[in-house]
């Protein structure tokens, strides 16, 4: 039987977690039907015990979402299987406590395809409970993908891409599916579109939403998210080909590098800041990087660059103020790479 295409397909891979992915189906119906023209939601199951299909009841009528189950194989995995399954023009990710705007299919839609655009993405916004929206970032507005995606960085559910860049994108893609960074599958992704040249357009209104509830977050643990991130990061450096083509990504890398570390609480893990200005050390054209402000500067003209980042990471926090992992957990992260 053939199926008919539709304009977009909303993946979100699920694990165990039916309460936030309740609310976070009903803003995805409710954002589809202000669109009104076909939209599927793909919601894969990552071997959720009991599973998703058995749980997740009232699901609203007309076979708009579809439920593909997989063994558990992390997010990533997930992800990449509701593409493969996605019939949409366009493709829009989720996690399963994530809101959107009832505007946010209707008015990416209408820009995707006014500017023939392969990436559109918005604002940063907080919902309240009463429905009420807050503006919390206000992103700039670029036209080179690797500036979107590294120096940028929109929340994960923030961009709409056409598939069919998507695809061309990640066949294969330039970093393998590594288990490990599960807890940053957005930035995963990110990094393997810097390399690949996108026509991108901006809504400038907070369609991507914040919403609050009580289940863990991977972000309320950061330490899970920095050693992720610095698993992608020197993943893409070994794999991505130094060619002109790619200098720009790479130059970003470096700088994002040099502002994780700077950013590092005081006593945490010296190995990991030492990694982290080893990618800094490895990227092209130093002289173009964005490191800091004005006290910055004047610090680096006497003290060099890592002299005043050194210097200004004084002022960071001490790691026991802020930590969120045992020792037990610190250990597992160390060794995962």
């Amino acid at each position: 039987m053939t199926i008919a295409p539709c304009t977009v397909s909303i993946i979100i891979p699920a694990y165990n977690r039916v309460g936030p992915l309740r609310h976070t189906l009903a803003s995805a119906g409710h954002s589809a039907d202000l669109l009104g023209e076909a939209v599927e939601i793909l919601v894969v199951d990552d071997g959720s015990e009991p599973p998703l299909a058995a749980v997740l009841t009232g699901l609203p009528p007309g076979g708009r979402v579809r439920l593909i189950r997989q063994a558990n194989q992390g997010s990533i995995v997930a992800r990449l299987a509701g593409l493969r399954a996605a019939r949409g023009e366009f493709v829009l990710f989720l996690d399963s406590d994530d809101l959107i705007a009832p505007a946010k299919l209707s008015e990416h839609v209408s820009l995707l395809r006014a500017q023939s655009a392969d990436i559109s993405y918005d604002d940063l916004g907080l919902a309240g409970p009463d429905g009420t929206v807050s503006t919390r970032s206000q992103l700039p507005a670029v036209a080179a993908v690797e500036e979107l995606v590294l120096r940028v960085q929109p929340a994960p559910h923030g961009p709409i891409y056409r598939r069919s860049y998507l695809n061309a994108a990640l066949d294969p893609p330039l970093l393998p599916l590594l288990r490990e960074c599960d807890a940053v599958g957005d930035i995963w992704l990110y990094y393997n579109l810097c390399i690949h040249p996108a026509r991108i357009g901006k809504v400038a209104a907070p369609l991507t939403l914040i919403g609050e509830h009580g289940e863990d977050r991977y972000s309320r643990h950061w330490e899970r998210l920095g050693f992720a991130s610095l698993g992608v990061m020197e993943t893409f450096m070994q794999r991505c080909p130094v060619n002109p083509a790619t200098a720009a990504a790479r130059r970003l890398v470096g700088e994002c590098a040099f502002n994780s570390w700077r950013r590092l609480p005081r006593g945490f893990e010296p190995d990991f800041g030492r990694r982290l200005l080893a990618l800094w050390h490895a990227a092209p054209d130093h002289a173009a990087m964005w490191l800091g402000g004005s006290v910055f500067r004047a610090l680096s003209k006497v003290f060099g660059r890592v002299g005043a980042g050194r210097i200004l990471r004084l002022r960071n926090a001490p790691y026991a103020r802020i930590r969120t992992v045992d020792d037990a957990e610190l250990a597992r992260l160390r060794g995962s790479r």
